[in-house]
């Protein structure tokens, strides 16, 4: 997913957290890369870590288009569901791809859904 950085927070010694812009939105997350500087475009991998739940924090979509927003429970994202393999989904946000665990589905997935995550990394990559 290619962003670009808005705001820089330190948080302790190692953690980094960043503030992006994209092409489907706003959002923030912990950077895990050499330190960035503010207004850098970057190529990253978005990883949630966390463990997902059918109308916990993951539910059928209101909008058919990938977003990207903030929100006070973290950061809310809007993708379509690609495949499916027992508790693995694949969610496209536009061209990007997340492997996500999800448990409690029910048996016939929507396109599109939307979900909370609190725990989003971003990994830079190299082109």
């Amino acid at each position: 997913m290619r962003i670009t950085l808005s705001a820089i927070h330190v948080e302790t010694s190692d953690s980094l957290w960043v503030d992006f812009d994209s092409a489907f939105g706003e959002g923030c997350g912990r950077w895990l890369g050499a330190p960035p500087q503010v207004a850098q475009v970057h190529e990253v991998e978005l990883t949630l870590e966390e463990e997902f739940r059918w109308d916990h924090n993951l539910w059928a979509a209101t909008r058919d288009a990938p977003h990207i927003q903030r929100d006070r429970q973290g950061l809310l994202l809007t993708g379509e569901l690609l495949r499916r393999e027992e508790d693995v989904v694949a969610l496209a946000i536009g061209p990007t791809v997340v492997l996500l665990s999800l448990q409690d589905a029910p048996a016939q997935l929507p396109g599109f859904v939307s979900l909370v995550a609190r725990e989003v990394s971003l990994y830079p990559v190299a082109l």
